[in-house]
């Protein structure tokens, strides 16, 4: 008798067991079923009611990428010896030998809260290396322009005695060993350019005082650096000829003007190196790409990381509500239709806008998306732009109504 019961309570679970899950079934098919002729049923009326949200778009800007000089204490120092080479830092360093820093924040000008323009100042680094770079710059420049004046004089004095080529062959091997430095740094300048590191995607560079076209500099950089090289040959081969006794004061004067222009085309090479520490010190003053509201801001004094976030903007541009739709759905809407939006936390507030964008692939709806659609069916996503005046927060879930006739 044991068994029998025992064998008739299982049959009785299982039995019931089938009739939940056909129930589940049928509960499904069934919202399935009322959702489909929900929308069909909106399509019929020329309009579509669909659930949103309210995009919450922010730029953020980030501290550059600062590449600091190596100082160099024999600026305006005449020496014939190779240039050291820098110590390494504790801060990431360029294939230059450079060390690639942002650093302190000096000043930091506006806080959370604050409305601003595009083109507005948000802070300033530290600029104390910066400034140093300029100088220096500035200062490798005006001797590369005196290197040129001596051999212009030497050329416009050189006689023919044996004294005159003697020291027309000095000058020329002294400025044959300058050209050799300078195209040195020169290189170092172009491989620091080369590897610059490049911000990371969906991040918005600094603004400051627009930096000189990088392709342009490094295209200048290397003409002069050929340039060099085909100086430094010819200077090179003339002072073979001078050395073997046979030269001709012709042959002198010819090398001495190769050697200048050798030189010049160095200084033009030096003024590249000007432009470029002059805008590493405009990019440590970071501008605002946009106008909008600030929703974060770091503090003065504080160490920004290369990379680092330093201020989040909410744009003043035109709200965007997204929502997704199915293929059936799709069909029935196009770019431009109106539509009119709704949301719970401002009762009676009729919001309109037009569709602006729809994509151009279908996927998933994210999970935390709002809407009645079965969340593994494949959607296309559209976007509203809102017309000008009320604004929801970003963030917020809507309703939407999109007009599906012919009207405008």
């Amino acid at each position: 008798m044991s068994e029998e019961r025992t064998t008739g309570v299982a049959a009785d679970v299982r039995k019931r067991l089938t009739i939940v899950a056909v129930g589940l079934v049928l509960l499904g098919v069934a919202s399935y079923a009322v959702s489909y002729f929900q929308r069909q049923g909106s399509l019929d009326r020329a309009f579509l009611e669909v659930a949103g949200n309210v995009r919450a778009e922010t730029y953020t800007v980030r501290a550059p990428a600062l590449t600091l000089p190596t100082p160099d204490y024999t600026v305006g120092i005449p020496s014939t010896a190779a240039p050291k080479a820098p110590k390494r830092t504790s801060a990431a360093v360029g294939s230059s030998g450079q060390p690639v820093v942002s650093g302190r924040l000096t000043a930091v000008y506006v806080t959370e809260g604050d409305r601003i323009v595009a083109g507005a100042p948000l802070a300033k680094l530290e600029t104390t290396m910066l400034d140093l770079g300029v100088q220096q710059a500035l200062t490798a420049a005006t001797k590369a322009r005196a290197d040129v004046a001596v051999l212009g004089d030497t050329l416009n004095t050189l006689g023919s005695t044996q004294a005159d080529l003697a020291k027309a062959k000095r000058d020329l091997q002294s400025a044959l060993a300058k050209a050799k430095v300078q195209r040195a740094d020169l290189a170092a300048q172009l491989a620091q350019l080369q590897s610059m590191p490049t911000p990371p995607p969906g991040s918005v560079p600094p603004s400051g005082t627009p930096m000189p076209n990088r392709a342009a500099l490094i295209a200048r950089l290397k003409s002069a650096l050929t340039g060099i090289d085909a100086g430094i040959a010819k200077m090179s081969s003339g002072l073979r000829t001078m050395a073997s006794g046979s030269a001709k004061l012709a042959d002198a004067k010819t090398t001495v003007r190769n050697g200048r222009d050798l030189l010049t085309v160095v200084a033009d090479g030096r003024d590249v190196a000007v432009d470029i520490a002059r805008a590493r010190l405009n990019a440590a003053v970071i501008t605002s790409p946009v106008g909008g509201l600030v929703i974060f801001a770091r503090r003065t004094g504080d160490v920004a990381m290369m990379n680092a976030p330093l201020v989040k903007i909410r744009p003043d541009s035109p709200a965007l509500v997204d929502t997704y739709l199915t293929a059936e759905q799709l069909a029935h809407v196009r770019t431009g239709a109106r539509a009119e939006v709704t949301y719970d936390s401002s009762p009676g507030s009729v919001l309109t806008g037009r569709i602006t964008s729809i994509a151009d692939s279908s996927a998933f709806p994210p999970t935390a998306f709002p809407t009645d659609i079965v969340h593994m069916t494949r959607t296309t996503r559209v976007t509203i732009t809102l017309d000008d005046g009320e604004r929801p927060p970003a963030g917020t879930p809507v309703d939407i109504t999109i007009r599906t006739d012919s009207r405008g």
